[in-house]
């Protein structure tokens, strides 16, 4: 399939009429628009929207349901009475099954009146018409919505959808900026590429045929059997609700099914990157074992260095012995020896003189022998305290002397014992620093296999559902196939029931059929189309650090091959990519589906599409080096390619030797107006 010819009137910012006649040549199979930002290249790809889908969409400048399709020139110079005519033809060439070209020409119509004296354009109507020409015979055939002479009637929109589908214009129709909305990219890509490679037809005849509920083909078939009598009807019945009843059991086997593959592929990348990284989880529990000997070790030096400064409050002793012991020594320098009498103090002696009698009896007269001998040893006598108190004093220092020497064995022992622990800890701390340089603290393993776990346990009892539901509906159908066997001979035996039968057996022969094929081209196409996509990624912007991969849930991820060189995880998705990035993973992706699908169709399968590629700014957000790569591949993925680009992207695109000059465009805006108007590049 590829386009002819677009002609635009008064089209947004292109006044009167503009027209591009595009390259369908097998080999130079490129088109090119240049221009400058803001001139009017994205208006061309409305064009090709509005022409085919009576729709635009958003860009950055504008929300789409501001914008106004009738030239703001041709508006402005309305009157109040004036009409103004806006017009998208499209004409393209497609060969159908039966080997003829025919040639489409799709014209739609839009008339707009202006709410004056503002500047603003009301639609009053808008008409859309297809007209088909077989090239061979010449026979044209008029299509509108409303009928050309009550013929036709309504078929414009279905053979538009026949022949671009509208879920698949985000492929044939890439505007760079809307693809790096990761939006954008996530609804109905599998729908989407089930019709690019030709899945989507089987899948509607499966439905069609019998899987359709009561509308199903073969339940339409069966209903119509006609029999008779009470007995007949309640089997009829009971048929209709046992099949109903598998209708809600194959929802559960789909829903649990899908929910299965998700947890499945979860817990899949989870054990891959454990997989890759045995000695990572191990690393990480020794990290935590240290982590608390580290903490003992603080607590241990903590209570050494409590008991310490426990110790050290009775320092005093220690230090205070030696000096004691020297004042006993002074003390027993003094001669004391036959005058210390025990017992006999100086107060002893007054206190005899004071009653004038001795102890043994004897008076005490003043200045007898008596008197005087008791005050001469008065003289002599010391108190009796110092005497004794010497004696105490070295009972004490003894006492101190055996402490402060408990004292200083314990203080010792202790400073061992805390300095023990603070060479552990130091140990500790490099064998930590150790391990945590050889492993990324980003990510916790531990929490990981959990999750991993989790994920299993999560598949395993959706897969239970699967289980039971797919036995409750063994045990349905062998009910309903005794049910069956009973209205067989209750049957009338008519020609219209025989023939009804045979209906009935060449449909469900049709359905078994279907199912084959259908199971046949999806059970590799997954597999098949991330091969593709994993290699026109790595080629088309030399990738070394991540893979393209579109998983099971079709949404389009990028992934780590290795994070560094030290550690060497892999399958670890990579997130908060840059526009850039986002651009090369989605371009990556078309090329690579539309790739699929023309291998599909040169294999000999003509239900696959084979889709022109119309490209608007693809490479404004790619350096030199990646628009030559990814350019250098349009050409062979598609069998036309019509790009709106810059200037600055021409030169490194490389698509000169696949562009024919005669199909080389310039948007060139007028000098004095607003409007822009296309011209051959060769003429600017």
């Amino acid at each position: 399939m590829k386009f002819v010819r677009l002609r635009m009137l008064n089209f947004m910012r292109y006044k009167d009429e503009n027209i591009i006649n595009f390259s369908c040549d097998d080999k130079k199979n490129v088109t090119v628009v240049l221009g400058d930002n803001t001139v009017g290249k994205t208006t061309l790809a409305q064009a090709f929207r509005w022409g085919l889908y009576g729709e635009l969409i958003s860009t950055q400048y504008e929300d789409a349901k501001n914008i106004s399709i009738l030239n703001n020139e041709v508006l402005g110079d309305m009157t109040a009475n004036d009409y103004g005519h806006v017009e998208v033809e499209l004409i393209l060439e497609n060969t159908g099954l039966n080997g003829i070209l025919y040639n489409y020409k799709i014209i739609r119509k839009a008339m707009f009146v202006r709410k004056f004296p503002q500047l603003i354009a009301v639609q009053r109507s808008s008409t859309l018409k297809i007209y088909l020409t077989n090239t061979e015979t010449g026979e044209t055939i008029p299509y509108d919505n409303d009928g050309i002479n009550g013929k036709h009637k309504g078929k414009v929109d279905e053979l538009i959808s026949e022949l671009l589908p509208k879920n698949l214009s985000s492929y044939f129709l890439f505007d760079g900026e809307r693809w790096s909305n990761e939006k954008s990219t996530k609804s109905d890509i599998k729908d989407s590429i089930y019709t690019l490679v030709g899945i989507s037809p089987i899948r509607e005849m499966k439905r069609h045929l019998g899987e359709n509920g009561r509308l199903s083909v073969i339940r339409q078939l069966k209903s119509k059997i006609t029999g008779s009598g009470e007995e007949y009807v309640k089997i009829i019945e009971s048929i209709e609700r046992y099949n109903q009843k598998i209708e809600v059991e194959e929802r559960n086997i789909k829903e649990a099914g899908e929910n299965a593959k998700s947890y499945e592929s979860k817990a899949s990348q989870i054990e891959q990157l454990l997989n890759s990284n045995p000695n990572i989880e191990q690393d990480q529990k020794d990290c935590e074992q240290i982590k608390k000997n580290m903490t003992v070790n603080e607590n241990h030096m903590k209570t050494f260095y409590g008991d310490i400064v426990t110790n050290f409050s009775l320092s005093h002793t220690y230090f205070a012995a030696p000096l004691l012991e020297q004042i006993v020594d002074l003390l027993k320098e003094v001669e004391l020896e036959g005058v210390d009498i025990p017992g006999v103090t100086d107060k002893t002696i007054d206190y005899l003189m004071q009653r004038h009698e001795c102890l043994c009896g004897h008076k005490i007269i003043d200045n007898s022998f008596e008197a005087e001998t008791l005050l001469k040893l008065r003289k002599l006598v010391p108190p009796a305290v110092i005497g004794a108190r010497v004696g105490n004093y070295e009972d004490k220092i003894r006492q101190w002397n055996a402490n402060s020497a408990d004292l200083f064995a314990s203080l010792l022992e202790k400073a061992k014992l805390y300095q023990l622990e603070y060479y552990d800890m130091l140990d500790n701390e490099e064998a930590l620093g150790k391990k945590e340089k050889k492993i990324d603290n980003k990510i916790n393993f531990a929490q990981e296999r959990i999750k991993m776990n989790g994920y299993k346990k999560q598949a395993c009892d959706e897969n239970e559902k699967v289980r039971k539901s797919r036995l409750n509906i063994d045990d349905y159908r062998e009910r309903i196939n005794s049910l069956e066997k009973t209205k067989e001979t209750l049957d009338e035996k008519t020609l219209t029931n025989k023939k009804l039968k045979k209906y009935i057996a060449y449909a469900e022969e049709l359905y078994r059929l279907a199912c084959k094929i259908y199971q046949d081209k999806e059970g590799t196409l997954l597999t098949e189309l991330n091969e593709i996509i994993e290699k026109n990624f790595r080629e088309m912007f030399n990738e070394q650090e991540k893979v393209a991969k579109l998983g099971q849930d079709y949404i389009l991820r990028l992934f780590y091959k290795r994070i560094s060189n030290t550690n060497g995880y892999s399958g670890l998705e990579a997130t908060g990519l840059s526009e850039g990035e986002k651009i090369a993973r989605n371009f990556a992706f078309i090329v690579s589906i539309l790739e699929l699908a023309n291998k599909i169709k040169q294999d000999g399968d003509e239900i696959a599409q084979s889709l022109p590629l119309v490209l608007d700014g693809p490479f404004s957000k790619l350096s030199s080096v990646n628009t030559s790569k990814v350019a250098s591949v349009l050409p062979d993925v598609s069998d036309q390619v019509i790009i709106f680009m810059l200037d600055k992207d021409w030169e490194p695109s490389g698509l000169q030797e696949y562009t024919d000059k005669q199909y080389m465009y310039r948007t060139v805006k007028e000098i004095e107006g607003n409007s822009s108007t296309i011209c051959a590049a060769a003429e600017v």
